[in-house]
């Protein structure tokens, strides 16, 4: 009587297993440049998003919101200061310009999105600077109005 085994053998078995793990983990790596180049879109729309509000908050005020934060104000908390003040940048929200402000993605460490008013004077401000740091190139952008040192798109 003859016996036929059927089935893989444990080396069949580990090098299946082995290649399966090497095709995941070039897939997780795709993923996760993919997730960088999003978030960095997001952060160039939330951006540009911001100076169009900011904008329309000129055309109905004469200048743009002031702020005693003493700049860089993370977007994202425009009630509170690290410390100092508070900032105006939720008159966006508040007088219907926007729905809501709009946060970094990761918003921690460097990844923020800030917002530095300039020449201010009467609850008004002339020019301003919003600025974040893209995650896959490590760039800092920005959009301005009439700001001479902030990084452009």
């Amino acid at each position: 009587m003859n016996k036929t085994q059927k089935g893989f053998t444990l080396i069949e078995l580990l090098v299946v297993i082995a290649i399966i793990g090497l095709l995941a983990s070039v897939v997780l790596a795709s993923l996760n440049t993919a997730r960088m180049r999003s978030r960095d879109a997001r952060r160039l729309a939330d951006l540009r998003q911001l100076q169009t509000a900011l904008e329309l908050y000129f055309d109905s005020n004469n200048g743009y919101p002031n702020d005693s934060c003493n700049g860089w104000d993370i977007v994202c908390s425009p009630t509170s200061c690290t410390g100092v003040g508070t900032s105006n940048l939720g008159e966006l929200v508040t007088d219907g310009y926007m729905s809501s402000l709009p946060c970094d993605p990761v918003n921690s460490g460097a990844y923020q999105i800030t917002f530095d008013p300039n020449l201010c004077a009467g609850g008004v401000c002339q020019s301003y600077c919003i600025r974040a740091v893209l995650e896959e190139t490590g760039a800092l952008v920005g959009v301005s109005e009439d700001y001479p040192t902030c990084p452009t798109l």
